[in-house]
């Protein structure tokens, strides 16, 4: 029928507009009928594509009404029209035919180095008339709404010279418009959302390397805290700050160490899974709640200055906050979710909380509190740097601009990893969705690199970095090397003796 009224240039008219809609439509009520067994040939499907557009590229529509049946469904728009559960946008006159099986049966996608799959409306525009002139046009497809996070959406055309399907000229709308694809040109278009998440090359060998060095890290710094600990701890100050130090160092092996295991979850049996959940959950929380309260040993010592801290009042919190309170928050998470159940409480493909969407899931038990604790150790940061930038008067005249410099520096450098303040960047890489490129590349990889090393930051800064540590350390091991040595000496002389 196109065949001949293209021979004899005829268009096709209002009139016959409706029964060809209705035709088309009927051809695709059963898909499964166009399955070739043999050899799984869709050429047909192709030919019937090609055949609805020519036949609309033959037609003289003037009435603006819509035809809509099944399958297909036909319009003339002028600005912006609907097709089934998409829409187009365009400044120029176009005949929108919306299909709705169609992609079952048409050739499924092949782009270079990308696995999608094609689920949706697939719309053909054409030009009223076939005329000429500008060709863009803008498409809202609903199916987007069921973009998983971090894959990526695909905005195709039929490609005849390729006979696939091209995302030449068309670009997608994005994480934050995810249902707008815009094209430079007319032709059957489709929305594809990629089979795969997106994936960071190299990430699992950061981390664990990270970790590795982490773990060693931690425990040289608790065997270091361990040997200097009489030479160090002197006064009340310095004795809070560094029994939460060695906390902070101990729960964070504890929860690295826990971490590793848990790295291949499919080689780990459910019940394991879920007490490496548990054990994880609270040594994290464990960790933060320490560094909150080295945060207000901080915060009491600036703030407080002739007002000491009491060892009682002093092991009352830590141990409350330190402890406690992970304790508490775990326990709470695990029973209201179903006891710890599978898939409420924790994922069996990570071995950790489960997300489920903007403040839904387990993973909140975490996030809420540990975001709190950032954020406060945060000011805490902020105060110790305003009490750097505004000395007193005595101490002004002897300080220039660039002690100061360096005196921020030098805090923000010794705190950062001891106050959690580097976990900044997980709250962005959670809010980013790795489609966002670059700034999600960057933001992931700053976070994992950090935070994978955050045992050998504190062995850095808080351990071989403090003078007084490394004096201790040194008077040890030469008190140790005189004492052996001695010992050595004196064996002769009790030979002789003897």
């Amino acid at each position: 029928m196109n065949n001949v009224s293209q021979r004899q240039k005829n268009l096709w008219n209002d009139e016959v507009i409706p029964d060809f809609v209705n035709t088309a439509s009927n051809v695709l009520n059963d898909t499964k009928s166009w399955e070739n067994p043999e050899n799984d040939d869709t050429n047909l499907s192709i030919k019937y594509l090609h055949t609805i557009e020519g036949m609309v590229n033959n037609t003289n529509l003037t009435s603006n009404d819509p035809h809509k049946y099944d399958n297909v469904e036909l319009k003339l728009c002028n600005d912006n029209c609907n097709a089934f559960n998409a829409s187009v946008t365009t400044d120029n006159g176009v005949i929108v035919v919306g299909f709705r099986n169609l992609h079952q049966i048409l050739p499924q996608p092949k782009l270079a180095g990308k696995n999608a799959i094609s689920e949706t409306t697939i719309l053909s525009v054409t030009t009223v008339n076939n005329t000429n002139g500008t060709k863009s046009i803008q498409m809202y497809f609903d199916y987007s709404q069921t973009r998983l996070p971090n894959h990526e959406m695909y905005c195709v055309f039929w490609d005849e010279h390729v006979n696939n399907w091209s995302d030449t000229g068309c670009k997608w709308g994005g994480v934050t418009n995810p249902e707008i694809c815009k094209c430079d040109h007319n032709s059957a278009f489709t929305i594809l959302m990629s089979k795969d998440e997106e994936i960071l090359p190299y990430m699992d060998e950061l981390t664990y390397v990270g970790l590795g060095i982490s773990i060693i890290s931690l425990v040289l710094c608790l065997i270091i805290e361990i040997l200097v600990w009489d030479a160090v701890v002197k006064s009340d100050i310095s004795n809070f700050r560094h029994v939460a130090v060695f906390n902070i160092a101990l729960c964070m092996l504890f929860a690295h160490c826990a971490f590793l295991v848990s790295a291949e979850p499919k080689k780990i049996i459910p019940q394991w899974c879920s007490i490496l959940t548990v054990v994880k959950h609270f040594f994290f929380l464990a960790v933060f709640f320490w560094m909150l309260c080295l945060s207000f040993v901080i915060l009491h010592q600036i703030i407080f200055v002739f007002d000491h801290l009491r060892k009682r009042v002093f092991w009352g919190l830590s141990i409350t906050l330190g402890y406690v309170c992970p304790i508490l928050c775990v326990a709470i998470t695990f029973i209201t979710f179903n006891n710890g159940e599978a898939d409420q409480y924790y994922s069996k493909k990570t071995c950790w909380l489960v997300y489920k969407g903007t403040l839904k899931g387990s993973i909140y038990a975490f996030i809420l509190p540990v975001g709190t604790i950032v954020f406060i150790n945060l000011f805490t940061l902020a105060v110790v740097i305003m009490k750097i930038a505004t000395p007193t008067v005595s101490e002004a005249k002897a300080r220039d601009e660039k002690d100061v410099a360096k005196s921020m520096i030098k805090t923000i450098v010794f705190l950062s990893p001891v106050l959690g303040i580097t976990w900044i960047f997980g709250f962005f890489m959670i809010s980013l969705d790795l489609t966002l490129k670059p700034w999600a590349q960057v933001v992931n990889y700053t976070f994992t690199v950090l935070n994978s090393l955050q045992g050998f930051f504190i062995l850095l800064t808080n351990c071989i970095g403090e003078k007084k540590v490394r004096d201790a350390l040194v008077k040890r091991f030469k008190g140790s090397k005189q004492s052996a040595h001695s010992k050595v000496k004196a064996q002769p002389k009790r030979h002789l003796l003897l």
